[in-house]
Formats: structure tokens, C-alpha cells, sequence
């Protein structure tokens, strides 16, 4: 899998396409928020053989911290295990290039298999975050300290 710079088509064509489960597809209160999070040099798309397999990147909240959002294609079914390891690096670079002490996430609690995603890009779990979005439905805040 190769990273390059992110555009906001990328994630267009990643939430319109076929995902293996709709677990997989993030809610409406998260997508329609892709394209104001979109930093230059802090968001990337990662492909292998011109197809998306996913995009993600840091949104910074203040000096130090920042938000990271991920949405993955049916095609992150392929090779997971390869392509979460570059999405780690990559994030980490980020992380070091632009000075974050703190970068956090969130996913739905009812998405059980995030938890191992997230502990796997070496996040910790800091507990629930109740009634999160506009739906009501439950988030789990993540965050990764260095």
C-alpha cells in the first residue's frame, strides 16, 4: 500500500463504495464532517494498485492535540493486517512531524471490533463517552500519548 495526499473525492468515492459490512461505513454525524477536517500534511489516502483502501488523518484541536479520523473501503479486507501497520507509521509520522503530544479518536461503542483496530494503532481506551453525537448513540474516546 502506497500513501498519498488526500482530497476530498477520496472520501466520496470510500463512503458511496461496497463495504463488506455496514459496520464498516461511518455514521452520517461522523462523514459529513470528513471535508472540514481535512488538513494538508496531516491527511493521506492509502492505495495499492489505484484503489482506496483508506483515508484518514489528524485534525488539530489546539497546540499539541489533535483529532484523528479514519474511514476504510471493502478493499482494507485485502491485506488488514499490512495496511493498518503503514496507517500506524503513518500516523505516528504525523504525530512526530507536527509536534502532538495527544492525538485522540472516537468510535461507536456498539462497533466491537474497533476495539482492536485502535489498540492495535497503539491507542488506549479512556472510556465512554454517552449520547456523543446527534443521534444519541455511544462513542468509546481512544487517544495515544507521547
Amino acid at each position: 500500500m502506497n500513501i498519498i495526499n488526500f482530497e476530498t473525492t477520496h472520501a466520496h468515492k470510500i463512503l458511496e463504495g461496497d463495504l463488506n459490512s455496514e459496520d464498516f461505513r461511518p455514521s452520517i454525524e461522523i462523514s459529513q464532517f470528513v471535508e472540514g477536517m481535512v488538513v494538508p500534511e496531516m491527511s493521506f489516502t492509502g492505495v495499492t494498485e489505484n484503489l482506496m483502501v483508506a483515508a484518514g488523518g489528524i485534525y488539530p484541536i489546539w497546540d499539541g492535540v489533535g483529532e484523528a479520523w479514519f474511514i476504510g473501503s471493502h478493499n482494507l479486507t485485502e491485506n488488514p493486517l499490512s495496511a493498518m501497520r503503514i496507517l500506524k507509521r503513518h500516523l505516528h509520522k504525523i504525530m512526530i512531524d507536527h509536534k502532538f503530544h495527544r492525538i485522540q479518536a472516537a468510535t461507536l461503542e456498539s462497533f466491537p471490533s474497533s476495539r482492536r483496530w485502535m489498540q492495535f494503532l497503539g491507542m488506549k481506551e479512556e472510556g465512554i463517552m454517552e449520547k456523543f453525537c446527534p443521534a444519541g448513540r455511544d462513542y468509546i474516546r481512544w487517544a495515544r500519548v507521547n
